[in-house]
């Protein structure tokens, strides 16, 4: 209790009404001293503690003569009323402290830690970095922010290590999805896939494809001969 409160009080009135108030000023220093003794050692101590850290028997037994500190025989121990008060109330006081302290600890816990400034400058940076490499600035720039927060940080990496061969696979820019197409797809995990799967048209467009006709109109608009073999010719 000390340490967290590490002094009492007392009031003037009290202290200039009392019975110390009668008192040598070199009794009342004692018992300044006393008090602060008591104090630190949370409201406990015994006569012969008293004894032992002040070495003036004649004092103590004075003051316990005119109960102005009380001496408890039985267990020998000393009580200071107004201090005793004091201590009660702080310490029904901490433990509500603690209480909700321990409450407040755990609701913590159970947040997920937000990201330091540090992490959200290396963010920035990683977005600008795949904005500048994408070159096809157009669309919703707000949104992709927004969509490429939602992104985990292996995510992130990915899209950067990925987005070279990514591109270099597209034969006409005009059909290089838009930025925020190719994050809202996850077209970085095209990479690796058939040349097909990173055009305009998906495979599965292809499948639906009717006749002939229908397929060279969209093999006209990107998709390379050699991956018909996809579809099944």
């Amino acid at each position: 209790m000390a340490n967290e409160l590490p002094y009492f009080r007392f009031t003037v009135q009290a202290w200039q009404n009392g019975d110390i108030s009668l008192e040598s000023y070199e009794m009342k220093g004692f018992f300044i001293d006393v008090c602060g003794y008591y104090w630190i050692k949370d409201c406990s101590i015994t006569l012969a503690m008293l004894h032992k850290k002040f070495n003036n028997d004649i004092m103590i037994l004075e003051l316990i003569e005119l109960g102005i500190i009380k001496h408890e025989n039985k267990h020998d121990k000393i009580n200071i009323d107004y201090l005793n008060k004091q201590y009660d109330m702080l310490s029904e006081k901490r433990k509500r402290r603690q209480a909700a302290g321990s409450k407040g600890g755990n609701a913590k816990a159970k947040v997920k830690q937000k990201p330091s400034y540090k992490d959200k400058d290396k963010d920035n940076k990683l977005f600008s970095e795949f904005w500048d490499l994408y070159n096809k600035k157009q669309g919703d720039k707000d949104g992709c922010i927004k969509k490429w927060k939602q992104l985990t940080d292996e995510e992130r990496q990915k899209i950067i290590k990925t987005l070279p061969s990514f591109l270099s696979k597209i034969k006409d820019k005009q059909y290089q999805p838009l930025p925020a197409t190719y994050l809202n797809q996850k077209r970085w995990n095209d990479e690796g896939l058939s040349t097909a799967t990173t055009n305009k048209y998906s495979v599965e467009m292809l499948k639906r494809a009717k006749n002939l006709w229908e397929m060279d109109k969209i093999i006209t608009k990107g998709f390379d001969k050699n991956d018909l073999h996809l579809i099944g010719y």
